[in-house]
């Protein structure tokens, strides 16, 4: 099996090194503070950074601030994180080192998942994907660009969810066919990942295209991330199960740890976790499993609370891949019982094996952000998080609003002004109003659930 070797900027992704990068929430247009914070987060320990660009109209920013990035002696890689527009993608690629692009974007969406294509349909709608994907491809070959297939649960093009559902299969078909439209075009130098907010569905998907691309004979690398992950312990949680439980695997080389928190917050728990995976690498097994009463037993004597989290999280994540993972018993000399026990019930709420609370499905920031993200996210938790099996989900804006929420019974989506709009799965129950009035409507409507 060939092991894909992928250069983004001054970095060589498959070598077997885990590279850490973070995202930018400034907005782009205001060239000085995106440079300022992109420094910022590079001096934090980001290796490499992402910043949006949500129209034609910000390339030319982007074009400023990697000249002025540059200019202050950083080489660190910048990536585009693009949304929508095609053409935005085309302009990017003789700028940055990487281009994060969706399929979904780039896939035909007029026709209802729940018609039945025939296999010429569903041949035509391929193609048209494939030509509309061929002037990026050359593009980027031009310019040494790299791409990022960034495959997200909530938003895989019909033409998928017809054939394969909408779940891991379906995730890791998409990545397939742009495997076989970017080698059709000698075009390699790309980078995969799976997103969801559901840890099962994540590593799932992340699971089967590993498996896929080793039949293939040859695998690209992965970039590992469990989407709107939330924030606290329970973000933390969330993404150490499904990022380490994978690499503990021996999948993943670039990792991002998305929290509804600043975006410096991600980095040092995200370094914690590429030591965590080390750590148990070359340690002896860490638990035991009572198979009697069906649980793993943690009995660690570790005095860092963040490494803690991260080796539990991450052997819960392995773990649960294996089918090994019922329950859980924690313990640490260092720490009170009380911190163990709530540890123990949010990896088992994160791998979705025991509900204890409400789900909260919350956004990372970036520049796309339309309201005080993490201010209603405060208020979310401190007034629903009360039910058991519920799920809400606090969005930055409509790109990763109710396609990205999909799991969710609830939620809300940031509109323009500072507003917000109130969703019942994916379907809009208010206009845009402001947030003690979408807090006020989900009270109404959660009273009803």
């Amino acid at each position: 099996m060939k092991k894909r070797l992928v250069s983004i900027g001054n970095i060589v992704l498959g070598e077997g090194n885990v590279v850490v990068q973070t995202m930018t929430n400034t907005s782009t247009k205001d060239i000085k503070s995106t440079v300022n914070q992109i420094i910022q987060l590079i001096e934090t320990g980001a290796e490499m950074v992402r910043i949006t660009v949500p129209s034609l109209s910000d390339v030319m920013a982007i074009n400023k601030i990697k000249k002025e990035v540059r200019a202050a002696g950083f080489q660190q890689p910048l990536i585009a994180d693009v949304h929508f527009q095609s053409e935005v993608a085309y302009e990017l690629a003789p700028i940055v080192d990487k281009i994060r692009i969706n399929p979904g974007n780039y896939s035909e969406t007029k026709n209802s998942s729940e018609i039945q294509l025939t296999e010429n349909e569903y041949r035509k709608s391929l193609e048209k994907m494939s030509l509309k994907a061929q002037p990026l491809l050359e593009r980027c070959k031009l310019y040494e660009t790299a791409l990022r297939i960034g495959v997200n649960h909530g938003s895989l093009c019909n033409r998928i969810i017809n054939r394969y559902g909408n779940g891991a299969q379906a995730m890791s078909m998409s990545a397939l066919e742009w495997i076989t439209i970017c080698e059709a075009n000698n075009f390699t130098n790309m980078v995969f990942s799976m997103k969801s907010s559901n840890v099962v569905t994540m590593m799932e998907a992340t699971l089967l295209l590993q498996k896929e691309m080793t039949k293939r004979g040859s695998c690209y690398p992965l970039h590992l991330g469990v989407t709107e992950a939330g924030a606290g312990l329970d973000g933390r949680v969330k993404s150490a199960i499904g990022i380490g439980g994978l690499l503990l695997q021996g999948i993943g080389d670039t990792i991002r740890v998305s929290l509804t928190e600043p975006p410096e917050m991600e980095i040092p728990f995200a370094k914690t976790l590429v030591k965590a995976v080390a750590n148990i690498q070359h340690s002896e097994p860490l638990y035991q499993i009572d198979k009697e009463h069906h649980t793993v037993i943690f009995n660690l004597n570790e005095p860092d609370l963040d490494l803690f989290t991260a080796k539990i999280a991450a052997i819960c994540g392995k773990l649960l891949s294996e089918n090994q993972l019922q329950n859980i018993a924690i313990s640490n000399p260092h720490f009170a019982q009380e911190i163990c026990q709530e540890l123990e019930m949010s990896i088992l709420q994160g791998c979705r094996l025991k509900m204890s609370k409400t789900e909260i499905i919350s956004c990372p920031t970036c520049g796309r952000t339309q309201y005080d993200l993490t201010t209603v996210l405060e208020e979310v938790k401190k007034r629903f998080s009360h039910h058991p099996g519920l799920k809400l989900g606090v969005m930055g804006c409509v790109v990763n609003g109710p396609g990205e929420m999909t799991d969710a019974h609830f939620g809300i989506v940031g509109a323009s002004n500072n507003n917000m709009v109130v969703y019942k799965g994916k379907e809009k129950i208010s206009k845009a109003v402001t947030m003690e009035e979408a807090l006020l409507i989900l009270e109404k409507v959660i009273d009803n659930w």
